[in-house]
C-alpha cells in the first residue's frame, strides 16, 4: 500500500488536471470554491509525511496507553494526534504555501469570477496589453501576498521545523 502511496508522488498535477476538470464540470463546480479546495483534500505528500513521522512514535508509548485503560480512538486522539502536531505544522505550512502560490489549477476552474482569483491570478491583472506592465503596483500586490506566507512561517518557525527533522527519522 505504501508503495501505491510513493507511486502516487510521481504523478504531477498536470497529468490529472484534465479528468479533474471534466468531473468538476460535470457536477456544476466550476467557477466555486469547491472548485479550488475539493481536488486537493487528500493528500498523497501529506499521507508520506504524516506515516513517516507516526512511524518514529515509539511503539512503548502506545503500549503504556494500552495499559492505561484507552481504547484505540482514544489513543490517537489524547496521544498521537498531540505528538503529531509539529509534523502537522509541517504539512500545513507546505499546503498553504503550494495552493496559495497556485497558478495552473485556478486558471482553469476559475474562467469567468474574479471574485475568486487567487492572489497570482490576481496579480497577472496587473500585466499590461502591448506596452508593458504596470511594474508598481504588481510590486506592491506582490508584497502583499508574500507578507502572510512569511508572518506565517516565522510564527510557526520551531514547530515546522520540528516537523521536518522529525517525520525522516526513525
Amino acid at each position: 500500500m505504501f508503495g501505491l502511496v510513493l507511486f502516487c508522488l510521481l504523478i504531477p498535477v498536470h497529468a490529472i488536471a484534465l479528468p479533474l476538470y471534466i468531473m468538476l464540470s460535470n457536477l456544476g463546480l466550476t467557477n466555486t470554491y469547491a472548485a479550488l479546495v475539493v481536488p486537493w483534500t487528500i493528500s498523497v505528500f501529506g499521507i508520506f509525511l504524516m506515516r513517516q513521522f507516526f512511524m518514529t512514535v515509539p511503539d512503548d508509548l502506545i503500549d503504556a496507553a494500552r495499559m492505561d485503560g484507552m481504547g484505540e480512538f482514544s489513543i490517537v486522539w489524547r496521544v498521537m494526534l498531540p505528538t503529531a502536531i509539529p509534523a502537522l505544522l509541517a504539512f500545513a505550512i507546505f499546503s498553504i504555501v503550494a495552493h496559495w502560490n497556485d497558478y495552473f489549477w485556478p486558471r482553469i476552474v476559475v474562467t469567468g469570477n474574479r471574485d475568486l482569483f487567487t492572489p497570482p491570478l490576481g496579480l497577472r491583472e496587473f500585466k499590461g496589453d502591448g506596452d508593458g506592465s504596470y511594474f508598481g503596483p504588481m510590486m506592491a500586490t506582490a508584497t502583499v501576498i508574500v507578507t502572510p506566507l512569511i508572518v506565517a512561517f516565522l510564527l510557526a518557525q520551531k514547530r515546522f521545523i520540528e516537523g521536518i527533522t522529525l517525520s525522516g527519522m526513525k
